[in-house]
């Protein structure tokens, strides 16, 4: 199986959580070089849950089964 193939077969919240702190970890490193604090991982969350409770949710969402 190759790379791209085992990230993907990995979805739903656990590659969204995966991708939220790949992003942490890069954002700190920028943080660290220009002297600034590093973000924690409730940070992250908090301000994940912020933007997304603004969010409308998509036709198929609203849909019954």
């Amino acid at each position: 199986m190759d790379k791209r193939s085992e990230v993907l077969e990995h979805f739903g919240p656990k590659l969204i959580e995966g991708l939220a702190l790949l992003v942490l970890d890069e954002i700190n490193e920028l943080r660290t070089a220009l002297n600034k604090p590093p973000r924690t991982k409730d940070q992250v969350f908090d301000q994940l849950t912020n933007h997304y409770s603004t969010l409308p949710n998509y036709d198929w969402m609203d849909q019954e089964n």
